[in-house]
């Protein structure tokens, strides 16, 4: 069975924070993402995830995405911003733990080279990496669309990403393949881009393009991309990191086919 992993940052909005669990529970996952959970204490976090028998995928690393910062990595003279968000990230991650916590690098500030940018995310990634060393903790680095969300982000495309992963050189740092922002900034087909990096793909997220919105909504195969992820032996959660087009329930409702039972009596 192909396992699915709702995110608290886009879905289950309806609900306070702290009865988004449940909920998610009920409807047969067995796993969440949520970007920042850092807004409940770390113990009360990992007491909502034991209890209802989920397992935290994914989280970011601090930062104010409401403000335009889209995390520290790769900004050139905040180096002590991004160790201080660093530490509170990983004193989350170890605690609960995390299975994958991402590394956020940011946009390329005005009047700085992006390849000065990027040597401060690979000396940062270095560090964060080498924090968790002996951990089951991977880090990973996602590329992400500057076309949309009009800003110049450090990294964009899965080449850009594949080149500092191989300068940051941790076996605890992978690539994060996310159809809605490929889809946006890559050219070809999605499935050349998962052959191609295959070896460097530690987490799997989906979003419909050009609306980030649930399959189904939006020109994305999901299923033909489901089908090549089985073929290469994926046994990891596939994050679904997308906008609900509706309410999240229906927006959950195309699982059913992945062997999901949600249906109108399972919202609250």
């Amino acid at each position: 069975m192909v396992r699915f992993a709702p995110n608290l940052y886009h879905q289950f909005l309806e609900l306070p924070a702290r009865e988004r669990f449940a909920a998610v529970a009920k409807l047969g996952f067995d796993a969440v993402e949520w970007h920042f959970p850092y807004e409940l204490p770390k113990t009360e976090l990992k007491s909502l995830l034991n209890g209802n028998g989920l397992t935290l995928t994914y989280g970011v690393v601090p930062a104010d995405w409401a403000n335009m910062n889209y995390g520290f990595g790769g900004q050139p003279g905040q180096e002590e911003q991004f160790r201080r968000a660093a530490d509170t990230a990983l004193d989350y991650a170890l605690h609960v733990p995390f299975r994958a916590l991402n590394v956020g690098h940011g946009t390329v500030p005005k009047g700085v080279e992006r390849q000065r940018c990027v040597e401060t995310y690979v000396k940062n990634l270095q560090y964060i990496c080498d924090q968790a060393k002996g951990s089951d903790l991977l880090f990973v680095v996602e590329p992400v669309t500057s076309a949309v969300l009009k800003a110049p982000f450090v990294l964009s495309t899965m080449e850009q990403g594949a080149e500092v992963y191989r300068l940051v050189d941790r076996k605890n740092l992978k690539l994060v393949y996310d159809t809605y922002h490929l889809r946006m900034e890559e050219t070809g087909a999605l499935s050349g881009v998962l052959d191609r990096f295959w070896p460097m793909i530690g987490h799997v997220q989906f979003g419909n393009a050009p609306t980030r919105n649930e399959p189904g909504v939006g020109e994305i195969d999901f299923d033909f991309i489901i089908k090549r992820l089985e073929e290469k032996g994926h046994k990891g959660w596939i994050g679904l990191e997308y906008n609900p087009s509706k309410d999240t329930w229906s927006s959950l409702a195309w699982t059913n086919r992945y062997g999901y039972r949600i249906g109108p009596s399972q919202r609250p």
